[in-house]
């Protein structure tokens, strides 16, 4: 091998990929949920130095959240929503989802992504005796 040829490439693109991307996605997912869950996380460091200054139980929701971190984007999301979603799921995000403390939100959508990540468990196969 001359030095100016690259090392010749063993296995697939992915260590684990079936050439589908699987592992590409999990890894992926994997990445999204642990930024998720750190969000989570955050915010519920920040509740809690925001409740110990107030002397009270402070819990941010998600609407207030989203209205700060993305101030362009409720003002035109309820339009649209109010246009293409059923009544039920409206009422079901505005009344609910959107009130929800940020950490509660993002610490379940945190798990949830790293769950459906995870890797796919090894098939269980029988070990001859010898």
């Amino acid at each position: 091998m001359s030095p100016l040829q690259p090392p010749a490439r063993i296995g697939t693109a992915w260590e684990g990929d079936q050439g589908d991307g699987s592992a590409r996605m999990r890894a992926f997912l994997r990445f999204v949920g642990f930024i998720v869950l750190t969000g989570g996380f955050v915010a519920f460091v920040i509740d809690g130095a925001r409740g110990i200054a107030n002397s009270e139980l402070v819990f941010t929701p998600l609407a207030a959240t989203l209205g700060a971190a993305v101030p362009s984007l409720f003002p035109g999301l309820e339009p649209w929503v109010a246009s293409s979603v059923p009544a039920s799921l409206q009422h079901l995000a505005e009344g609910s989802l959107l009130t929800w403390p940020t950490w509660i939100v993002g610490t379940v959508l945190g798990i949830a992504l790293l769950w459906l990540g995870r890797r796919p468990p090894e098939p269980f196969r029988f070990k001859p005796l010898r």
